[in-house]
This record gives C-alpha cells, structure tokens and sequence, in this order.
C-alpha cells in the first residue's frame, strides 16, 4: 500500500535539499550535500548565554564580597580611633596633653595596647618588624603618603577622605 504523505514529504525534502546544493555549490551537482547546522549554531547561542551568565553572577557576587571587606575595614577604623583604653598604673601616669602613658624611670611614651614605645614628634610607634604603627588605631601607617592600612585584612584607606586606596603605588605617581 502507498502512502501518499509519506511520499510527498521525502519529494519535498529532496527537492529542498537540491535547490540548497544549487545555491551554495552552482551547477556542480557532483558536490557533496550542504550540512544543516542550524542546532549546532542554536545550541552554541545557549552555551554561549549560559557562560555569559555565569561570568556576570561570578562577577556580582565578587564585587559584594569586595564592598563588604572594604566597609567592615572602614567601619573598623571607625571605631578604633572611637576607643581609648588608657589605664594608668604599676609606674605609668598618664600624660595628659598626649594621652599616653609615661614610664616614670626612664620617661618614655609608651602605648597602653600594645607596649610599643612612641614617638613623641609623630605620635606613631614601631613594631618589632619595623612598621609604623598608629596606636590609637592599631592600624599600620605609611609614613609618605599617611595612608592606613588594616592589619587584618590588608585594605589600605585614605584617613582624610575614608575612601579605599587600590593601590598605594598608583597614588604615588
């Protein structure tokens, strides 16, 4: 038995296929068939779309993450120079016009939070790995520019402004 629709659609896609191979090759009909890559070409625009959005969320999220470690770095700035814990004591009187307290044998400034001895012209100290510190803040200092920099997460900010410093040798040039 003939079945007539099936025979229609197997003419038609023969003569679709021709007229494919006559367009793209010319008259040499010795070529081969023209490959249809019309999934191949669908399914690269999803891939390419799914990386595109996965590069975009990766990138989102980084960027909170960054914003929030610069804001809890400035925050905690914030309330380290907000905190004074001086206690006088055990040889140590307070030095009312600097805040610090003074070693009463040898007549020193000296830090109540760290132990550090202070420097009575800048009011920084030096730690025992030879950085400078802000003993109010805890912070490091750097001497040339007066930027601060958080010991615990390495960001580097502006005390004037509050603003993070990328990097300290792009503002020095």
């Amino acid at each position: 038995m003939i079945d007539y629709d099936q025979t229609l659609l197997e003419s038609t896609r023969t003569h679709r296929d021709r007229l494919t191979a006559a367009f793209v090759h010319g008259a040499q009909r010795d070529r081969r068939k023209v490959n249809n890559n019309l999934r191949r070409l669908t399914g690269s625009v999803i891939l390419g779309a799914v990386i595109c959005a996965g590069c975009l969320g990766t990138g989102f999220v980084l960027n909170i993450i960054e914003t929030q470690r610069e804001d809890k770095a400035i925050a905690a700035f914030r309330s380290a120079i907000a905190s004074s814990p001086l206690q006088p004591g055990d040889g140590l009187v307070e030095d009312e016009e600097t805040g610090y307290l003074i070693d009463t044998a040898t007549s020193e400034l000296i830090d109540p939070r760290t132990g550090f001895i202070v420097d009575p012209a800048t009011g920084w100290a030096t730690d025992p790995q030879g950085r400078t510190i802000d003993p109010r803040t805890g912070w490091y200092i750097d001497p040339e520019t007066g930027y601060y920099t958080d010991p615990e997460t390495d960001v580097t900010i502006d005390p004037e402004t509050l603003e993070v410093i990328e990097s300290v040798e792009d503002q020095k040039e």
